[in-house]
């Protein structure tokens, strides 16, 4: 089978190359930092500085995955962060359609990153694929970010994933809240009635490597079928990590961070669904929040 390209090896990245070197498809990842994969990483690693050897390998590849851009949750957005996290996806977008430029494979699938952030805080409104974007820096980002993607890449050979929140024991939301529960700091954020999207790692790799292999372009949203509510989630890790949770942080305190990072990032509702990928074939293995929660330590 052909080779996958996969550009940003963080922790998404990284589950989908060893997915995919276990069905023995070739993997090829773009890195910044070579060195830090060492000699027995199971794929080919090309530094993101060499745009002949990027040429060379999407000649060869099936389908390239860019999950590449700045995590938002780098620290409190001040206007510097902000600027940063639009740009890395810009640039992105930029380098991989420069590439794509210099190259001869017409038949090559890219499946693009976004986020739910797009749809902004819509309070109980069900979310959708086909739902419009929402306002604020998420949303904001998000489209703009779309619409690169869109205007470099043909639209019958993109697919956009809105990727929720991943949960996984290595890093992300799920390791702050761990540490946070078991040091009976655990509780909801404002009123409690927020939804929250989010994925479980294994199906968020899952579903990379399914539409890499069963290509289908358009939109999808990378989230679990059960978004839930900051209540359900708090009484849901309480019970995980056997801990009172009375650390209620009230809306005020969040809405008083600088650059509307807790208005977004914390009380922004979004109550997004996958309708595209289950009607395109995928099985989640963690639909519930309770059991997605429960395998994780």
């Amino acid at each position: 089978m052909k080779p996958v390209i996969i550009r940003g090896v963080g922790l998404i990245g990284t589950l989908v190359a060893e997915r995919l070197i276990r069905r023995k498809i070739p993997v090829i990842v773009v890195s910044r930092n070579p060195q830090r994969f060492g000699g027995n990483s199971g794929f080919r690693i090309i530094h993101r500085a060499d745009i002949g050897a990027q040429v060379e390998a999407v000649n060869e590849a099936q389908a390239v995955i860019n999950l590449e851009g700045k995590n938002i949750a780098a620290g409190i957005w001040t206007k510097k962060l902000k600027n940063e996290i639009m740009a890395s996806r810009r640039e992105s977008v930029a380098q991989l359609a420069e590439v794509l430029s210099k190259a001869d494979n017409p038949a090559l699938r890219i499946l693009q990153a976004s986020a739910t952030g797009y749809y902004g805080d819509r309070g109980h409104e069900i979310l959708t694929e086909t739902s419009d974007p929402g306002q604020g820096f998420l949303a904001d980002t998000c489209v703009e970010w779309e619409s690169a993607a869109m205007k470099a890449f043909k639209k019958e050979r993109l697919a956009i994933f809105r990727i929720a929140p991943v949960l996984s024991n290595k890093a992300g939301v799920f390791a702050v809240w761990r540490r946070f529960f078991r040091a009976f700091l655990g509780g909801r954020f404002g009123k409690g009635d927020q939804y929250f999207s989010w994925i479980h790692e294994f199906d968020m790799a899952d579903m990379l490597v399914h539409y890499a292999e069963h290509f289908n372009p358009g939109t999808v949203n990378a989230t679990a079928p059960e978004p839930v509510t900051n209540s359900h989630l708090t009484d849901v890790l309480a019970e995980k990590f056997k801990r009172h949770a009375i650390f209620h942080v009230p809306e005020f305190v969040l809405k008083s961070l600088p650059g509307d990072f807790g208005r977004e990032m914390l009380l922004a509702s979004v109550r997004a669904v996958p309708k595209r990928a289950i009607a395109d074939g995928f099985n989640f293995r963690f639909e519930r929040f309770a059991e997605a929660v429960e395998d994780l330590n």
